[in-house]
């Protein structure tokens, strides 16, 4: 992750750190643990909220009591205090689809479906639940069409964000008759 410090003055030093804290609670490490306050604890963070790969939150003292900043002026100065994120935003889900794409989409309830409009027609194209809570989803629900009943069922039997195994309905009758196992 990438992120700068300044005095204000001149270019802030930009840094690249391997993120190490998951304070989006998205599954995955989306933070650097860092001291800011020189009290030796590694309880402060540089936090890239929105997924792109840089730093947009300098945490201090996360956990419920934490401080948030940002760098508004693009001086590396992270003097700039705003609200925590709000404890009801949920969780973001994360998965890859069959071509290979990484999708993430904002979650809900663990274990709940949400619905998703990958084409943007305003139809839901599929249904992605998260089963243990971990933000990767693990069964996709795909649809036969817009608006129609689901005729495949995608399941990550290895938890790894990657469908594994494919069930459907290969005939229409509405029944799941073909398994699929990846190769993966």
């Amino acid at each position: 992750m990438e992120y700068s410090f300044g005095t204000g003055e001149g270019a802030p030093r930009d840094w690249v750190s391997e993120a190490d804290l998951d304070l989006g609670g998205i599954g995955a490490a989306d933070a650097v643990s860092l001291d800011f306050d020189g009290d030796g604890l590694l309880d402060d963070a540089m936090w890239d909220s929105d997924g792109d790969g840089g730093a947009d939150r300098s945490v201090l003292d996360v956990g419920d009591e934490g401080r948030y900043f940002e760098d508004a002026s693009g001086t590396g100065v992270w003097d700039l205090e705003v609200p925590p994120p709000p404890a009801e935003a949920g969780h973001e889900l994360r998965w890859t689809d069959p071509g290979g794409v990484d999708r993430r989409v904002p979650g809900g309830e663990d274990a709940l479906p949400v619905e998703v409009d990958l084409d943007l027609d305003g139809a839901p194209d599929i249904a992605v639940i998260d089963t243990d809570g971990d933000s990767l989803v693990d069964v996709t629900l795909l649809r036969s069409g817009p608006g129609g009943p689901y005729a495949a069922i995608e399941v990550d039997e290895r938890f790894d964000g990657a469908a594994d195994v494919t069930l459907s309905d290969t005939d229409g009758d509405g029944r799941l008759d073909t398994v699929v196992r990846g190769s993966g």
